[in-house]
């Protein structure tokens, strides 16, 4: 059984979006529990070549900066990069990586493969595409989300990666038709596989005292969590994403609401700094919306958690509320009930997947007292959500854990072949 080489893109544990960083913890323990890897090579915003430490338990792994930057001339730029891989440069770190790689794993932060969020971070999630390519090493889709691509150059950058790629897996149902639409006619589609968020599969936590002391104090209360989006807070970022209404007083309001049905509301940020789209901050203006007898019914869990840690607090609550989606999908994966606010189509394939479609409702065309309305009717339906999670979340547990090592399969065959693995296209 041959050994192997890995790259992984697209994911960083450092990162302030517990979601990212739930992305790729669970793909490092897949890979880990797998067994066949030799050694991973984990592609961060950092600068230099870094030890993993614990990251990866007892298998050789290290963290490798590649960036977009305008300091073209460090080795860690996707520019130097590349001009290394034309000459042949193999003292480039990171290009020599490539080239010694079994396949990249490339995770796309779940749902950054689009140009939603403009042709800088497009371009950024394609580098570690085109390097696989360049180097001819086989590029392995891990599920995501794929698209929109709503400009022409968006759609030919998808187009060709999607093509090239040896392998491709979605999240979910809508993603998968999106990437057969990607793939063309002629695709070869028994390498286009419909598979669901790694995440599902994220073991939980329990933090460090006294903080998880203080929250299972609470137990004898109806705590509902909620997750406010620093994405969606403002009005500049509601008209960059279509946002109907005003979103942080829908969510104030649903906060009120709560609280009013006898509920004690958790506060859980899923993603802090960066950009001004702080989970934290969006927390704290809707708490400074309340009167004084509305915030002793709230609580704040603290921002220096982990995606783990994090799932395991949300595990706790009675209902989950949450516009990031790796936020819901903490509480859906521990079969609490839950409800997703979103921005997008990818939280109504996801929750799909685990027959959770009527709990999501589009803050593209839904705000206010519409929102607040199902919002509060699927916390009054939590015991009937939570009957059917605990059928469904399950399989969707179990199809997280095992598409990983569908993939190593295929890498594995790959690796041991004189012949070049195919592409889809």
């Amino acid at each position: 059984m041959p050994e192997l080489r890995l790259v992984l893109a697209g994911t960083g544990l450092d990162n302030d979006n517990r979601g990212v960083e739930a992305l790729g913890r669970s793909v490092i323990d897949a890979v880990v529990d797998d067994g066949r890897t030799a050694h991973l090579t984990i592609l961060d915003n950092g600068w230099g070549v870094r030890p993993s430490g614990t990251v990866a338990g007892s298998l050789p792994a290290e963290f490798v900066g590649a960036r977009l930057s305008r300091r073209w001339h460090r080795p860690e730029s996707w520019m130097q990069i590349r001009i290394a891989q034309a000459v042949g440069g193999l003292s480039n770190p990171v290009a020599r990586r490539f080239s010694e790689a079994a396949a990249l794993l490339d995770l796309s932060a779940g749902d950054s493969f689009t140009d939603l969020y403009g042709k800088t971070r497009l371009d950024m999630i394609a580098a570690p595409k085109s390097a696989a390519i360049r180097a001819g090493v086989p590029l392995v889709f891990l599920p995501q989300t794929y698209g929109p691509f709503n400009t022409p150059y968006g759609l030919r950058t998808a187009r060709r990666l999607v093509r090239s790629a040896a392998l491709a897996y979605s999240r979910d149902a809508w993603s998968h038709q999106q990437l057969l639409e990607l793939a063309g006619p002629e695709a070869d589609v028994s390498r286009l596989r419909e598979g669901v968020d790694v995440a599902f599969a994220l073991e939980q936590q329990r933090p460090a005292e006294p903080i998880a002391s203080e929250i299972e104090a609470r137990s004898d209360d109806l705590v509902a969590g909620v997750n406010v989006s620093g994405l969606l807070y403002g009005r500049e970022r509601q008209e960059r994403f279509g946002i109907a209404g005003d979103y942080a007083a829908t969510m104030t309001s649903l906060v009120r609401a709560l609280i009013k049905d006898g509920a004690h509301v958790m506060f859980v940020p899923h993603v802090h700094g960066g950009w001004g789209e702080s989970d934290l901050a969006a927390a704290r203006g809707i708490v400074e919306s309340l009167t004084e007898s509305e915030r002793v019914r709230t609580s704040l869990v603290p921002s220096e958690l982990r995606a783990s840690e994090l799932k395991w607090c949300i595990a706790q609550t009675a209902w989950f509320i949450g516009s990031r989606m790796h936020a819901t999908i903490a509480a859906l994966s521990s079969a609490t009930p839950a409800f997703g606010y979103a921005y997008s189509d990818k939280t109504l394939g996801v929750f799909a997947t685990c027959e959770m479609e009527d709990h999501v409702a589009d803050a593209r065309s839904v705000a206010g007292e519409e929102a607040v309305r199902r919002a509060v009717q699927s916390f009054r339906s939590r015991e009937l959500t939570r009957s059917t999670l605990q059928r469904t979340a399950p399989p969707v547990i179990e199809r997280a854990r095992t598409q990983v090592h569908e993939v190593l399969d295929d890498v594995a065959v790959w690796s041991g072949s004189t012949q070049p693995a195919r592409t889809i296209a």
